[in-house]
C-alpha cells in the first residue's frame, strides 16, 4: 500500500470508528443527521477505495438505518446492531494492522487481493443480483462468464463486476434507470444487458480464494459491444464434487458472514413447495431439486421487483425453465438467490424490470445526482 493510500484509509478507519461510537452512545433516535450521513459517506468511500467487506458490512447498516427513519417494519434493531459491531471490528482490526505494520492481517480483513492487469478479457453476463434501499442506494452484481481464455483468465471462468449508486429520497426513479448513466470509462452498464459479448480492455481481475474472480475497471478501461451470444448451455453448469470442496475446505472466522460463501447454481428440473413468510422482509419458497433441497429467496421490497412476481407465476407452470442464481449456505439450508432463467432465446434476467426508463427524469438524474 502506498504511503497516500495509508493515509487516506487511517482517515478513513477513524472517521467510521468515530461515527459508530457517536451513534452507539447516543442511540439511533437521539443520532444526529451528520452522524447518520458521515457513515453514508464511509461507506462510498469504503466502496470507492474496493474494501469488500467493509463496504458491504456497511451497506447493510446503512439499508437498516434507512428503514429506521423512514419508518419501515421491515426494520431489524438486531440486524443492525450486528453490522455496526461488525463494521466497528473490522475498522478497530485494519488500524490495529496499520499501526503494527502487519500487511498480512491488513490484506485478510480488507478481503481485497491483489489485482493481475489483463488487456483485452470476452465476456457475457449470466445474471444481474440487485439490492435497493429507497433513498440510499442501489447495488448491481453483474455474474459474468468469460468467453475464451484471456491472461490468468480461463475460458468460461465466473466473474463479477459491481456498480453502487446513490439513490435521492425526491427522485422517483426504478433502479435500472441508473444502468443507463455513462460510467467514467465512457460506457453504460446497461451494455452488459444486451445478451451479446462484450469485450473490455485495460481491466484487471483479483483472484478471490473460494469465491468468485472480480473485474475491475481502471480509468482506461473500454467496454464495447460485440456479437450476439446463443450458446448459454454451453457456460450453464452446477460443479457439486466443487462446491463440496470449497465447503470442506472453508473455515470461518468471527469476520465471516454466511452469505459470503456463495456458490453459482443451475437447476434444470426443480420442483416448488408452498412458500412461507419470514420477519426479514423477504418470502422463502422452498424447491426440489435432482441433487439437494434448496430455498429460493423473494424480497418483498424493491430489490425483489420484478424477480418475485415472475418465480411466483413460474412455480404454478407444470413446465418450468431452467433456474440460473447464487446460494449460500445459512443455518443448515441451502438458500437461493434466482437471478435468470433460461429460455428459447437464451437467458432471461429476472431481476432487471424490462420496462421503459422516463428519459426526463433520467436527465434529471444526470444534473443533480
Amino acid at each position: 500500500m502506498q504511503p497516500g493510500e495509508k493515509r487516506q484509509l487511517i482517515s478513513l478507519l477513524d472517521e467510521l470508528g468515530q461515527a459508530i461510537e457517536e451513534l452507539l452512545q447516543a442511540g439511533l433516535t437521539a443520532a444526529s443527521k451528520s452522524t447518520v450521513e458521515r457513515l453514508d459517506v464511509t461507506f462510498k468511500e469504503a466502496s470507492r477505495m474496493k474494501l469488500l467487506r467493509l463496504g458491504s458490512t456497511l451497506r447493510i447498516a446503512n439499508e437498516e438505518i434507512a428503514r429506521f427513519t423512514g419508518g419501515s417494519p421491515q426494520f431489524s434493531a438486531r440486524r443492525l446492531a450486528f453490522f455496526l459491531s461488525r463494521a466497528w471490528l473490522l475498522a478497530s482490526a485494519m488500524r490495529r494492522a496499520i499501526d503494527a505494520g502487519d500487511e498480512q492481517s491488513l490484506s485478510r480483513l480488507q478481503a481485497t487481493p491483489p489485482a493481475q492487469p489483463v488487456e483485452k478479457l470476452r465476456l457475457v453476463t449470466l445474471g444481474v443480483a440487485k439490492r435497493v434501499v429507497p433513498g440510499a442506494f442501489a447495488s448491481f452484481d453483474f455474474r459474468l462468464r468469460a468467453v475464451g481464455a484471456a491472461g490468468d483468465v480461463a475460458n468460461h471462468e465466473p466473474l463479477v463486476w459491481s456498480c453502487v449508486f446513490p439513490l435521492r429520497k425526491d427522485l422517483e426513479l426504478p433502479a435500472e434507470a441508473f444502468l443507463h448513466l455513462p460510467q467514467k470509462q465512457k460506457f453504460k452498464p446497461s451494455i452488459l444487458l444486451d445478451k451479446k459479448t462484450v469485450e473490455v480492455t485495460n481491466c484487471a481481475v483479483s483472484v478471490q480464494p473460494g469465491a468468485c474472480t472480480r473485474l475491475t475497471l481502471t480509468d482506461a478501461s473500454a467496454l464495447t459491444a460485440c456479437e450476439a451470444f446463443d450458446d448459454w448451455p454451453s457456460l450453464l453448469d452446477w460443479n457439486l464434487a466443487q462446491a463440496a470442496e470449497r465447503l470442506a475446505q472453508h473455515r470461518p472466522t468471527p469476520m465471516d458472514l454466511e452469505i459470503e460463501l456463495q456458490e453459482e447454481v443451475f437447476l434444470a428440473d426443480w420442483q416448488p413447495g408452498e412458500p412461507r413468510e419470514t420477519d426479514e422482509g423477504y418470502d422463502l419458497l422452498p424447491i426440489e431439486t435432482n441433487f439437494l433441497p434448496l430455498e429460493m429467496r423473494l424480497d418483498r421490497g424493491p430489490s425483489g421487483m420484478p424477480v418475485r412476481g415472475v418465480i411466483t407465476k413460474l412455480a404454478q407452470k407444470k413446465r418450468r425453465p431452467p433456474i440460473y442464481g447464487i446460494a449460500h449456505y445459512e443455518s443448515c439450508r441451502i438458500v437461493l438467490q434466482p437471478l435468470s432463467a433460461l429460455g428459447k432465446d437464451g437467458v432471461e434476467y429476472l431481476t432487471v424490470s424490462p420496462d421503459k426508463i422516463s428519459q426526463a427524469e433520467l436527465v434529471k438524474a444526470m444534473k443533480f445526482t
